[in-house]
């Protein structure tokens, strides 16, 4: 039985990119360094600064590692130098050598993607049965895969029932709240914001789709999209074609998210697939109502249908783009949930989702507290 502050060491392949996981990731350790004794590893050489700056208490460990052999020499020799307690893999390279060290450490797999992951990501290229089989091929491996470690974690609910299917020793922590606004939306502005990279996944396509028919009834209203990708040229060829370069814009990524969800009257999320989905909590936080595609696999548990906004049918571009124009035209039911809103984002404060996660470490360890 653990009797010192739990030793944990969470390892990634790198801080450097911008991307949800690594935001999560660095906000959580940096709130719980006061109970836990914290390493946090990179497989990298450090040359790039990382983007989300640690808590000095936070023992910060580059391991420069590019296949398997390398990572697997390093992570041992690190953890025979430092034991820990627990070992913590975010579904990198790392993922596939931690479960093989015997250092005496419980091993945690921290899976940040959907379980359906692998269908939207074949989904682009395969089709049918040749889509079916490519992606459970790919989820059985990965099934194979996290069944060696002690505990999956998973970030929402109806993903830890697909998985524990599979997968027993599964449970699931919500993403926290990672933006603290200090002014929240009037809801007024004649504009909606949409965020996120400009791939497949985030089905841009289908919003550009559905602001087609919300132009033709409030032409004077205006769609902001944030964020960049490989797609943001055929996307921008979309509004051209569609003749809404006037009303949606394509506005590239910003440092001040937060005040373009404030200075907007509502949020859209035309996602194929959401592990989680921070830019929801997020435009929650600032008090927006929400539309959103009831897409695996968390949405529906974010979004309350009715009371901060409308989940519609995965795909039904005309529903989205008729919900959109409800909440425009009623300026009551739309300040009303996002009024809502910012109760429901309350409940991912950092303060409550820190207290899971060391409920969760204190378990697997054993740990009495004493």
């Amino acid at each position: 039985m653990v009797q010192h502050k739990i030793r944990i060491a969470y390892i990634t392949e790198g801080l450097w990119h911008a991307a949800g996981m690594e935001r999560v990731l660095s906000l959580r350790v940096n709130a719980m360094c006061h109970d836990l004794d914290i390493t946090f590893i990179t497989l990298d050489d450090g040359s790039c600064p990382d983007i989300f700056p640690l808590d000095q208490r936070i023992e910060r460990v580059h391991l420069p590692a590019k296949t398997k052999a390398e990572c697997y020499a390093v992570l041992a020799a690190y953890f025979k130098q430092h034991p820990q307690d627990i070992t913590v893999s975010t579904g990198g390279l790392e993922s596939f050598v931690l479960y093989k060290l015997h250092d005496g450490s419980k091993k945690v797999f921290e899976f940040h993607f959907s379980f359906n992951i692998s269908w939207v990501w074949m989904g682009q290229h395969r089709h049918g049965l040749a889509l079916q089989i490519a992606a459970w091929m790919q989820t059985l491996r990965r099934i194979l895969l996290v069944r060696k470690y002690d505990q999956l974690v998973v970030l929402s609910l109806s993903d830890a029932k697909k998985w524990k299917r599979f997968v027993p020793q599964t449970t699931f922590i919500y993403n926290p709240l990672t933006i603290h606004p200090q002014a929240l939306s009037t809801c007024e502005h004649p504009k909606a914001i949409a965020a996120g990279r400009l791939h497949y996944q985030k089905g841009f396509d289908y919003l550009i789709k559905a602001w087609q028919k919300v132009a033709q009834r409030y032409p004077q209203w205006q769609l902001d999209i944030y964020g960049e990708g490989e797609l943001r040229q055929r996307l921008q060829q979309q509004i051209d074609e569609a003749a809404l370069s006037e009303v949606v814009t394509l506005r590239g990524t910003t440092k001040d998210i937060v005040s373009k969800y404030v200075d907007a009257s509502m949020f859209l999320l035309s996602s194929r697939d959401e592990a989680f989905g921070l830019v929801i909590t997020e435009a929650e936080a600032c008090g927006l109502p929400i539309v959103a595609f009831d897409c695996p696999s968390a949405p529906h548990e974010l979004v309350y249908h009715g009371q901060n906004g409308f989940m519609v049918p995965l795909g039904d571009v005309d529903d989205f783009a008729d919900k959109i124009c409800k909440l425009i035209a009623e300026v009551q039911l739309r300040k009303a949930f996002g009024t809502a809103s910012v109760a429901v984002a309350a409940q991912f404060k950092i303060e409550a989702i820190q207290a899971q996660w060391m409920d969760l470490y204190q378990k697997i360890c054993h740990y009495d507290g004493r």
